[in-house]
């Protein structure tokens, strides 16, 4: 019996990519993790040089072929632990809100994933981590909040 090794924190930077549909209610691109295929958000590691919104933007074109602006606000961050070999990693994640344009029909990555643009209940229903699903939830909140401000 092997036991697992617990390493230092990981630090990564994810896309929240939500759009409107034809009624106003919010939908969240999904995608699957490589290894597990687990549902999740795009996501990736920092890149020295790059704002962490111009990070979330380039894992969203990569994992999933989404353009669009990403806000430069921290949405929130949740935490979740994985297991590679032998090798835990606790993994901090950065969510940053982005609002689809476009989804590319070319992607990087499309080989190793899959993309699926989900309502809100299909999302908490496969989403992997809970945290996730409460950031989503908050977001969801947020935005019924600003249409009802705005009187749409």
């Amino acid at each position: 019996m092997s036991a697992v090794v617990t390493s230092p924190v990981l630090h990564q930077i994810a896309a929240l990519p939500v759009r409107l549909d034809a009624d106003g209610a919010m939908e969240i691109y999904l995608v699957t993790s490589r290894g597990s295929g687990r549902w999740i958000i795009p996501k990736g590691n920092p890149i020295r040089g790059l704002a962490p919104q111009d990070v979330a933007a380039r894992e969203a074109r990569e994992e999933a072929g989404l353009i669009g602006p990403v806000l430069p606000r921290l949405l929130g961050s949740f935490e979740f632990q994985r297991v590679r070999g032998v090798v835990g990693e606790t993994c901090l994640i950065d969510v940053y809100p982005m609002h689809v344009d476009r989804q590319l029909k070319s992607l990087a990555e499309k080989r190793e994933r899959t993309v699926r643009l989900c309502n809100l209940d299909t999302a908490f229903a496969i989403v992997a981590s809970r945290p996730l699903a409460e950031l989503i939830e908050t977001y969801a909140s947020e935005l019924r909040t600003q249409r009802l401000a705005a009187g749409t």
